[in-house]
C-alpha cells in the first residue's frame, strides 16, 4: 500500500509525458525520412525517436524522483514504517533540532544528487549538449 500510495502519481505523470513527448518527436520530418530509407519502426523508435524525446523524460523523472524522496516523509509517518520520515516526526515532536538538522540536510543532499545526475542524463542522452560540456561556457 505504501507504494502505490507514493508511486501511483508519479508514474502516470511520467507515462503521459512519455506518450505526448514520443507523439511530438513521431511527427517531425527526420522520422518520415528515416521511414523513407526503409528502417524498421523498432530502429526508428528506439534509435532516432526515443532519444530526441528523452530530454523533457528525463526532466519530469528528476522532479518526481525528489518528490517521492520528500513524500515518503508522510508516507512513512502514515504508515508507521521505520525510516528517515519517522526519524524527521519523531524529532519535530521532541523538538530535536539537532535530528531535524541533519535529517533535512541528508534529504537536501539526496535532492541535490538527484538534480546532478539528471544534468548528466542531459549530456549522455543529447549530443548538443555535450558539446556545450566541451566549451566549458554558458554562453
Amino acid at each position: 500500500m505504501p507504494v502505490v500510495c507514493l508511486g501511483l502519481s508519479p508514474i502516470s505523470i511520467v507515462i503521459r509525458m512519455t506518450r505526448s513527448s514520443m507523439l511530438d518527436v513521431i511527427r517531425a520530418d527526420y522520422i518520415r525520412t528515416c521511414r523513407a530509407k526503409g528502417l524498421s519502426d523498432r530502429t526508428i523508435i528506439i534509435r532516432h525517436a526515443l532519444r530526441n524525446a528523452l530530454i523533457p523524460i528525463i526532466t519530469i523523472v528528476g522532479g518526481q524522483l525528489c518528490m517521492i524522496f520528500s513524500g515518503s516523509v508522510i508516507i512513512e509517518t502514515v504508515f508507521s514504517i521505520p525510516g528517515m520520515g519517522m526519524l524527521m516526526m519523531t524529532a519535530i515532536n521532541n523538538r530535536d533540532y539537532p535530528v531535524i538538522q541533519g535529517s533535512v540536510l541528508l534529504l537536501s543532499i539526496v535532492i541535490c544528487v538527484v538534480n546532478l545526475l539528471v544534468d548528466l542524463a542531459y549530456a549522455a542522452v543529447d549530443p548538443r549538449i555535450r558539446v556545450e560540456f566541451s566549451k566549458g561556457g554558458a554562453g
